[in-house]
C-alpha cells in the first residue's frame, strides 16, 4: 500500500521539469521522453489529437490511404474508436516500460504483426515515424507556443529511434535534423489528394468530435482539430478552413494553458495507457490489440 501511494504521488509542473532537466537526454532519454510525453503532456484530448493529425498527414500519401481504407472495409472506416485506442494503448507501453524493456519489446513486436498483413513499404514506415518524432513541435509551431527544450527533443528523437531499431527498421539518418528535412522532402513528393484519404480523415473527425465534444458542439470541436492541422495539410486533404476568429481564440487558449504548466500537479505515474487502455489491467496482453 505504501509502495503503491509512493508510485501515484503527484508533482507540480515546475518540479517535473527540473528533475527531466537533471537527465541525460541521451543516456536516460527512454525517462525522458516518459516524463514529458506521458506525464506532463499526457492528456488524453491533446494525445488523441496529435495522433490523429499525425495519421492525416500518413493518409495524405496515397499508397497510405489505400492500406487504411481498403476499399471501405478498412477497419478505420468501421471500428475506429478500438482501433485509436489499441495503437495509443502500444505506444503508451512503449514509453511507459521503454523500449529496452520486455514489455516494450513485446509491444512493438505485436505493432509489427499486424503491420507485416499489409503491404507497408519501409520508406512508409520512416514517414510514420517522422510524424510520430515532429507533430507536437509542428503543432507548437502554429499554435505559437515552444513547449520543449533541446534537451527533451534530443530524448524524444532517441526514443523514437530505439522503437525503430527493435522493430527493426534501418537506413535512418543520423541526425533529428536530417531526418526532418527527409520528411519535408517526402511530403513534397508524395502528397496527393485521394478520395480514401478524404474518408479516412472524415472518420477521424468523427472519433475526435464524438469523443470529445457533446454533440451541440460537435461543429466547434472540428473546427478546433481544423486549426491544429494548419493550412499545408488540409489544403493536401481537401479540407475547409476554420474560422479566423475560432483560430486566434484557440491560440490564446493554448498559450494560456501552456502558461499554467508549472503550477498544474501531475500524477508522476501518469501512462497513455491510464485512458487510452483502460480496458486492460496490469501489463495487457499485446496479441488483443489492434487488427486481428
Amino acid at each position: 500500500m505504501e509502495a503503491a501511494a509512493v508510485q501515484r504521488k503527484r508533482q507540480l509542473g515546475y518540479a517535473l521539469k527540473r528533475r527531466i532537466a537533471a537527465l541525460d537526454p541521451r543516456e536516460d532519454h527512454e525517462e525522458v521522453a516518459r516524463l514529458t510525453l506521458e506525464v506532463l503532456y499526457g492528456d488524453p484530448i491533446g494525445v488523441h489529437a496529435g495522433l490523429l493529425i499525425g495519421f492525416s498527414r500518413q493518409v495524405a500519401v496515397p499508397s497510405i490511404a489505400r492500406v487504411i481504407y481498403r476499399g471501405g472495409g478498412g477497419d478505420t472506416m468501421h471500428d475506429i474508436a478500438p482501433r485509436i485506442d489499441d495503437t495509443l494503448a502500444l505506444f503508451g507501453a512503449f514509453l511507459k516500460w521503454g523500449p529496452s524493456s520486455p514489455e516494450g519489446r513485446a509491444a512493438i513486436a505485436r505493432m509489427e504483426r499486424i503491420h507485416a498483413r499489409f503491404p507497408i513499404t519501409d520508406e512508409q514506415k520512416r514517414y510514420t515515424l517522422a510524424t510520430l518524432i515532429f507533430e507536437g513541435d509542428r503543432i507548437g509551431e502554429r499554435l505559437g507556443i515552444d513547449q520543449f527544450t533541446a534537451g527533451q527533443r534530443e530524448a524524444i528523437w532517441r526514443f523514437w529511434r530505439s522503437v525503430a531499431e527493435q522493430m527493426p527498421l534501418g537506413d535512418l539518418p543520423a541526425t533529428s535534423e536530417e531526418l526532418r528535412r527527409w520528411m519535408l522532402d517526402y511530403e513534397r513528393e508524395h502528397w496527393r489528394y485521394t478520395n480514401d484519404a478524404h474518408q479516412v480523415v472524415e472518420r477521424f473527425f468523427e472519433d475526435w468530435t464524438t469523443r470529445w465534444f457533446p454533440r451541440p458542439a460537435r461543429r466547434l470541436g472540428r473546427q478546433i482539430l481544423l486549426a491544429m492541422m494548419g493550412y499545408d495539410l488540409r489544403a493536401a486533404l481537401h479540407l475547409e478552413a476554420p474560422s479566423k476568429h475560432l483560430e486566434r481564440l484557440l491560440r490564446a487558449s493554448i498559450r494560456a494553458s501552456s502558461s499554467l504548466t508549472l503550477i498544474r500537479p501531475y500524477r508522476s505515474d501518469r501512462s497513455w495507457l491510464d485512458y487510452f487502455g483502460r480496458h486492460h489491467v496490469g501489463v495487457p496482453d499485446f496479441e488483443r490489440m489492434g487488427h486481428r
